[in-house]
């Protein structure tokens, strides 16, 4: 089999009922030159079982015997993969027509930049509520990650193969929020940039819970600080830390812990005013 240029590695966990839709997304793209790389991450839904029901030999599965994660699962997809660069894909999200190959096209260009993302579609499944986004920079991109990972890159990125060498896996003592981790140190070395097309539909369904994002954001803290004031300063480091705060106050609106949310907003706006306010503001704007 000729060797893909793109290796697209979608994890799962009890999706059955959503992972033919992301296959049937990859299969409906005009670019041809990928495999498909879906690890099952312990389902007990039989989920393993839909990737060979396409009778397609670029689409290939990979088993753990027992449920270790996102970050592992993704992990083991890029371990396995022969492809040039890495696309990822939720199990319950799915790609747009065309996603692949603008993204390839981009990879092509004279300097072109390490990884991208891409514009995508939140669709809030529990109100059917949708939404364009389209991350751009404000700032570096270093610097415009330090408020959250608003690029979708569990459905969005794609990445040459061998920054993941200097990068490191993903994180899989992380809960939640691999995907930030990951992100911010690529981005202290690598370069970065978003293609200007809806690439994704971004399915959102059962928030975090604040336990696992509390936890996770321990880990953040402790993992980046450092990196956050040499790279971006004092006042990126602020806007860092009240990034984790509102992260936390979400976790807690959705499980309707208000005084906590209150709490953490307050240290938002104690840590950086601007981001906390730039949140909000944003935050009316989706609830009218």
């Amino acid at each position: 089999m000729e060797e893909p240029l793109v290796s697209v590695v979608i994890p799962v966990f009890n999706r059955a009922h959503t992972l033919h839709r992301a296959i049937d997304s990859v299969k409906a793209q005009d670019f041809d030159a990928w495999e498909l790389i879906v690890v099952d991450d312990g389902s007990t839904d039989q989920s393993d079982a839909i990737p060979a029901s396409y009778g397609d030999a670029r689409i290939r599965v990979l088993r753990h015997a027992t449920n270790r994660g996102a970050a592992a699962a993704r992990n083991s997809g890029v371990e396995a993969a022969r492809g040039r660069f890495i696309a990822f894909l939720d199990s319950d999200d799915e790609w747009l027509p065309g996603k692949l190959s603008a993204q390839v096209a981009a990879v092509d260009a004279p300097n072109a930049p390490d990884a991208l993302c891409t514009g995508f579609v939140l669709h809030r499944e529990r109100t059917g509520q949708t939404s364009e986004r389209w991350p751009r920079a404000d700032g570096s991109w270093f610097e415009t990650i330090l408020d959250g990972c608003y690029v979708s890159p569990g459905s969005t990125l794609m990445v040459r193969r061998d920054c993941f060498t200097m990068v490191g896996p993903l994180d899989e003592s992380l809960p939640r929020l691999e995907d930030w981790d990951w992100l911010l140190r690529f981005m202290e070395r690598f370069t970065f940039d978003c293609v200007p097309v809806l690439g994704a539909v971004v399915h959102v369904s059962t928030p975090a819970r604040s336990e696992a994002v509390a936890a996770a954001i321990d880990r953040l803290q402790a993992l980046h600080a450092d990196r956050v004031l040499r790279v971006a300063g004092p006042a990126g480091l602020r806007r860092f830390q009240a990034s984790l705060a509102i992260e936390q106050a979400v976790a807690a609106v959705h499980e309707q812990l208000y005084s906590g949310a209150f709490a953490h907003m307050a240290r938002a706006f104690g840590l950086s005013p601007r981001r906390a306010a730039r949140f909000l503001a944003r935050a009316t704007v989706r609830t009218r």
